[in-house]
């Protein structure tokens, strides 16, 4: 893995995750030639609300934080049956999706941690916890493509 910081070749991983309810999965990592979108703030994360990922070391320490954007739909738009309003928002029973974060590629990334309020609940009643960690060292189908592929 490179530090990022290489502008001639520089690498991402793209990562893709499927979810369904509380349960996230993560099925696709690849390295990706291209600029990640830079870090949000790494300060204390005590008073953030939301859900972000953090490319962290082995100790855990953060090198990398970026802030997602309702990652985990917990409503749907329907067509609305008052004339008025012709989309509502409904509350969905059982989210279920996909979304993908791009992460810069740091030789000292151990795993991901995907760090928020507990999905389901209402953002900012609860203290932001770590609500899943994946891999990121390099496996034998980390390649490098073009970086503007599908998975």
């Amino acid at each position: 893995m490179t530090t990022g910081a290489d502008n001639d070749h520089p690498h991402a991983v793209r990562l893709i995750f499927e979810y369904e309810g509380t349960d996230i999965r993560l099925v696709s990592r690849q390295r990706v030639e291209m600029i990640p979108p830079p870090s949000d703030r790494l300060a204390d994360q005590r008073s953030a609300q939301g859900i972000w990922a953090e490319v962290r070391d082995a100790g855990r320490n953060a090198l990398y934080r970026r802030v997602l954007h309702d990652p985990v739909r917990h409503d749907a738009e329907v067509f609305s049956e008052d004339s008025d309003r012709s989309i509502a928002r409904v509350p969905v029973e059982t989210p279920r999706g996909t979304f993908t974060v791009l992460v810069p590629d740091i030789e000292a990334a151990d795993h991901v941690a995907l760090v928020g309020s507990p999905i389901g609940r209402t953002p900012g009643l609860a203290p932001p916890t770590e609500l899943a960690r994946f891999d990121l060292r390099p496996g034998p189908d980390d390649a490098p493509d073009a970086g503007d592929g599908g998975r």
